[in-house]
């Protein structure tokens, strides 16, 4: 009978590789148990948490980003309706890597996460095609549940409604240095700060 060889941290394996036997190691992520015997179930390096006496396998990639509450994303509205704002996500803030999401690229903003106080017009607030820092107050279902109620939260690009200019903040209102249009919409503290 073969003799099964003992793994060591950072060893790379890949999927079906034997790693030792419950009797050494509980499994962590990326490890199953059959039989007692410990295998990977995902290529990566082993990692080995002997306070835990648990062994687990790193990811060889880096796995989609999924956004979770808390997070911030810039989003681009894609249709204004009167109770709400329907957004397609095109990345989360700090996640600069750029990868496509693991998950529907679609989000909407209530009319009551938009800001504080009441919203009489969301088309006042948002326009189709305006960029906007959002945050994730609820990802379980579908489409995921965005806020803009903070400062720092809210349009941070968005182009003149008349000739499709870049507008330049004047105070609360946006202004179009082309056409001299005087627009309002839901503005962020980032307004045109931020790379979109």
């Amino acid at each position: 009978m073969e003799e099964k060889k003992r793994v060591k941290e950072g060893e790379f394996v890949l999927p079906g590789d034997y790693l030792g036997v419950i009797e050494e190691f509980l499994p962590g992520e990326g490890v199953i148990e059959e039989n007692g015997e410990l295998y990977a179930i995902r290529p990566g390096n082993i990692r080995i948490n002997l306070e835990k006496m648990e062994i687990s396998i790193e990811p060889a990639t880096d796995t989609p980003p999924v956004p979770k509450v808390g997070d911030v994303l810039l989003v681009k509205v894609i249709e204004v309706k009167p109770q709400a704002a329907i957004v397609q996500i095109l990345r989360i803030e700090g996640r600069e890597d750029y990868r496509d999401l693991a998950t529907s690229k679609l989000a909407g903003i209530h009319v009551s996460q938009v800001r504080n106080g009441y919203v009489e017009d969301m088309s006042n607030e948002f326009r189709i095609g305006d960029i906007v820092r959002a945050k994730v107050i609820s990802a379980e279902k579908s489409p995921i549940q965005l806020t803009t109620r903070e400062p720092s939260l809210g349009v941070v690009f968005a182009l003149c409604i008349k000739c499709r200019s870049p507008l330049v903040r004047k105070g609360n209102q946006l202004i179009c240095p082309r056409c001299g249009s005087v627009e309002t919409r839901k503005i962020s503290t980032f307004y045109r700060k931020i790379k979109v």
